[in-house]
């Protein structure tokens, strides 16, 4: 009879690997229980920057009165005139920077 020799079955690497889940599992509810504590919260600069100019978007008028008169009394008295070189100029701007925009997305 063979005494003192492995166990079927069972090996010290089982021993260790258990021994680890256990020291994580104890390590993970320590954390749960700090977190439980007391949660903070903390805002980025860029974050409050961001909250700042939608306020400053948000405060602003969606339609400028003044600039409709204007505009308004121009077209009806005959005094706005279109650029129509301008005009063609723009399109093709956006028209080129879309095109390039939807190349780099894909």
């Amino acid at each position: 009879m063979k005494v003192g020799g492995k166990k079927p079955g069972v090996s010290s690497n089982t021993y260790v690997k258990k021994a680890g889940a256990a020291a994580e599992h104890a390590k993970q509810t320590e954390a749960g229980r700090k977190a439980s504590e007391g949660d903070n919260v903390d805002i980025s600069t860029r974050a409050k920057a961001l909250t700042s100019a939608k306020k400053m978007l948000d405060d602003m008028p969606d339609v400028r009165g003044e600039l409709v008169v204007r505009l308004k009394t121009d077209i009806e008295g005959g005094g706005y005139n279109v650029d129509s070189g301008k005009v063609a100029e723009k399109m093709i701007e956006r028209a080129v920077r879309d095109a390039v925009h939807v190349k780099t997305r894909k």
